[in-house]
């Protein structure tokens, strides 16, 4: 007499989802960086949710908005440009629920947030945010540039040996000029010491410098990062947002 098949408990199933993807590689560019948008993690994981009858339900449990008024002046001190950026963030619970035993669930706490200039899409980002990232977490899935083959090279221990480091002599380091002094990089008119096109090192001492002496806390710093272009580090901005965001500092008041 064969054996009766049990059926897979909740988190047996979750554990089969997690078997499907460990790996999804960064394939959309964004202005300065490849990204993992939402819609990919969820498509890696859909098929398998389906097929071991998962339902992941997401309840919103408590939210806040907070709106920042922003002027941009120009190098004579006139307002060029004023703009409210709204900030968007969401309490959160996720939780599984097992189709076959819906009584069976588990569920976990949650944090999301969202950046929005016009103030309507703050929420969606922020649920958009919120479930991309619990699925990335949730099912310890590695994101990365490299190509997904080369990540399973180095997961087997089969990883190709390092290329042989170059033999050519470097060459001679340029004089300085006066465009790569200090000041000059503050105002984003020289490449500095960071990848072409991205915020130089000189830039980010001097916003770290205006963060110190105008008292500006991490979590204003942070929001205030995010909302030039949405980036999530300082590391992140280009030149060009580079100056906004030094414009923004040398303009902030505390508590405005």
């Amino acid at each position: 007499m064969s054996e009766e098949i049990k059926p897979l408990n909740l988190y047996q199933k979750l554990v089969e989802v997690r078997k499907v993807v460990t790996y999804l590689q960064k394939a959309t560019e964004g202005s300065q960086y490849k990204y993992t948008p939402s819609s990919q993690v969820l498509a890696a994981v859909r098929s398998k949710m389906d097929e071991m009858g998962l339902i992941l339900e997401p309840e919103i449990t408590g939210h806040q908005v907070s709106g920042s008024d922003i002027e941009f002046k120009g190098s004579n001190g006139e307002i060029t440009k004023r703009t409210t950026t709204y900030f968007t963030e969401l309490d959160m619970t996720m939780t599984w629920v097992n189709a076959d035993n819906p009584d069976e669930k588990v569920t976990k706490l949650w944090y999301a947030q969202g950046v929005d200039i016009a103030g309507e899409k703050g929420v969606g980002k922020a649920l958009t945010y919120a479930e991309k990232y619990f699925m990335l977490k949730f099912f310890n899935i590695a994101t990365d540039k490299d190509d997904p083959d080369a990540f399973q090279q180095r997961m087997d221990g089969d990883a190709p040996p390092p290329s042989k480091p170059s033999t050519k002599t470097p060459a001679a380091p340029k004089e300085p000029s006066q465009t790569n002094s200090p000041a000059a990089q503050h105002n984003g008119s020289s490449a500095g010491t960071g990848p072409q096109g991205l915020i130089s090192t000189a830039q980010i001492s001097y916003c770290h410098k205006l963060k110190k002496d105008k008292g500006i806390d991490e979590d204003d710093f942070r929001r205030m990062i995010s909302e030039i272009g949405g980036r999530e580090s300082i590391k992140e901005l280009t030149k060009k947002e580079a100056s906004e965001f030094i414009n923004l500092l040398n303009n902030y008041q505390k508590g405005a």
